[in-house]
């Protein structure tokens, strides 16, 4: 029993003495600890590992940005792929050659609308389609895309040695259907503007091309005022004049003109959408051409200067494409408005100080473009459009003789008759180069015979109260005879051969009218004031018409003209103009 008892304070005894270790060690973890340097990493737990599902695609990892190029670039090459060298690439701003491999690089411009090249001369030039044959050297600039190429096709015999350039002044179809007269009475009928431009115009210039030795090299070269929105807009206007334009065989080019834009963005673009940059050059033979806008509106009511005028940076573009121009080329200058006579100027526009031209100015940039075109061996032209009257005209400036060929209109004054105001036939001229040589220009009237280069009146003849001897202060009764021979200058020589002998024609070179002319226009047009027409439009130059006053009222006489390039011209003063409505002022006569 004894026993018993021991055993059991023993138990207790052990169990006390684990209560108080226990009780020591719980005490101890609660005891505030000393600050240590530790550290800790914090766990978090992981994601269970997925098997890929078969079903699931991958997410392409991000591409990194690609920072947007300062420039746009691209490669010329012919068709069999050769790189073209030294070719002319500009975005209306800056101009460069490609290099060896036929590439360029040019700054972005947000302005810039256009990338293109200077045709050369020893290439094809490019056009819109097979029955639409206007130039397309271009591509338009288009946002996100930097690389622009261009594929060449070669001359099979190299640049051409000859050529011919038709130009064309002023078709400006209106959406209009203006009163015409195409019968010798005075029912008029309506015929739309396209539709004469297409069926008279154009169908004269393809018999001039057919009539050309075959394999002649024929262009073209519109002068601007392509279309005038006389009538109401019209979006589908200007491509349908550019198709009508390119329905022949000539590769045409086209200037912009006033009314093809009209201080207008919308009639701009539209001229863009269709014929590309306003600013551009190309090469056939030895010419280099260059085209360019002219035509700068100020003003709420946009009134445009006139002589034209060149922006600072058009100037700055023209120094850059005319110093990669190779020094031994003819330059010839293509826009719309004159720059040698105008009589709206800018402010910095210099007056012409000529006494018979009183009122008018040569452009403000006029003495700079001199300089430029003076530094090309093969000399330079001057071709513009613009003022519904045919004129070469010239002027002495900074100590250099100058001549500016100023295209009569096709369109005559606006499609209601088949003259200008000047008296010259609606028609087109006709150029051939050779090298660098101008070796021959001729006008073509429309459906006119090419030797018939003048129209002969009697100065006393009322022309519908309108007469040569009272407007140029000529003898009355005297039997004087005009000669209004429609491309001549200072160069040509006009005689009248009276019982066979010569003598010299006086020429009329003055601001005025032409009595013939302003007489029909004041009875039919409607499209433009009498004003415009008449001698108080102080714009209209005269110096194509010469006078005779014969010696003898019974003599035979005929008129001889012979242009510079050796070709001569006759008329018989039987076939004088006495109706003041002769039938090619008022219709056409049936071939």
């Amino acid at each position: 029993m004894r026993n018993r008892y021991m055993f059991a304070a023993i138990l207790t005894a052990i169990c006390c003495i684990a209560a108080i270790v226990y009780a020591l060690h719980i005490w101890q973890d609660k005891k505030p600890q000393p600050k240590q340097n530790v550290v800790r990493r914090i766990m978090t737990p992981r994601k269970p590992i997925q098997k890929p599902n078969a079903t699931q695609k991958k997410k392409p990892k991000a591409k990194p940005k690609v920072p947007e190029q300062p420039f746009i670039s691209g490669t010329i090459t012919d068709t069999e792929g050769n790189p073209m060298t030294d070719v002319c690439v500009s975005n209306g701003i800056v101009c460069m050659l490609t290099d060896s491999l036929g590439k360029y690089q040019l700054p972005k411009d947000s302005t810039a609308r256009f990338v293109y090249y200077t045709v050369p001369a020893d290439c094809e030039v490019a056009v819109h389609s097979a029955k639409d044959r206007t130039a397309h050297f271009y591509q338009p600039i288009v946002k996100g895309k930097t690389k622009y190429d261009f594929t060449l096709k070669k001359l099979p015999g190299g640049a051409e040695t000859s050529y011919k350039m038709i130009v064309i002044g002023d078709p400006q179809v209106t959406n209009a259907f203006n009163p015409y007269f195409n019968t010798a009475d005075d029912n008029h009928v309506e015929i739309s503007d396209v539709e004469r431009f297409a069926t008279e115009t154009m169908v004269d210039i393809r018999r001039t091309i057919r009539s050309l030795p075959q394999g002649t090299p024929v262009y073209g070269l519109s002068m601007g005022d392509d279309v005038q929105y006389y009538g109401g807009y019209n979006p589908l206007l200007e491509r349908q004049i550019r198709e009508v334009l390119g329905s022949s065989e000539m590769r045409l080019f086209s200037v912009i003109g006033n009314h093809d834009q009209d201080g207008n963005p919308e009639y701009l673009h539209k001229w863009e959408e269709n014929w590309g940059p306003t600013d551009y050059s190309f090469d056939r033979g030895n010419e280099h051409y260059v085209c360019f806008n002219n035509v700068h509106f100020y003003g709420k009511y946009p009134s445009y200067y006139s002589p034209g005028e060149l922006s600072d940076r058009q100037m700055e573009w023209l120094r850059q494409d005319l110093s990669l121009t190779p020094k031994s080329k003819k330059v010839i200058l293509c826009y719309h408005i004159p720059l040698t006579f105008g009589n709206n100027p800018f402010h910095k526009a210099q007056p012409l100080n000529i006494a018979s031209e009183k009122g008018h100015y040569s452009s403000s940039r006029l003495s700079a473009l001199l300089s430029m075109l003076l530094e090309f061996k093969g000399g330079y032209e001057l071709f513009c459009g613009h003022t519904h009257f045919a004129i070469n005209h010239e002027i002495n400036h900074d100590g250099h003789h100058i001549i500016e060929h100023c295209h009569a209109a096709a369109c005559g004054n606006i499609w209601q008759s088949n003259i200008n105001i000047c008296g010259t036939p609606n028609g087109y001229y006709v150029y051939t180069f050779k090298n660098t040589r101008l070796t021959s220009c001729y006008y073509k009237g429309t459906f006119w015979d090419v030797q018939k280069q003048m129209t002969l009146f009697c100065a006393d003849t009322d022309f519908n109260g309108e007469s040569y001897a009272a407007d140029w202060n000529l003898p009355h009764k005297r039997g004087i005879i005009i000669a209004n021979v429609f491309n001549a200058d200072s160069r040509w020589r006009i005689t009248a051969e009276e019982d066979g002998v010569e003598y010299p024609m006086q020429r009329i070179n003055s601001r005025g009218q032409d009595a013939f002319a302003t007489g029909y226009h004041r009875k039919y047009a409607m499209a433009t004031s009498y004003h415009f027409i008449s001698k108080q439009n102080s714009y209209l130059i005269m110096n194509h018409l010469y006078y005779y006053e014969p010696k003898n009222a019974d003599s035979e006489i005929r008129i001889i003209a012979r242009d510079p390039y050796g070709h001569t011209f006759t008329e018989s003063a039987e076939e004088i103009t006495v109706e003041p409505f002769h039938n090619y002022a008022h219709y056409y006569k049936e071939e």
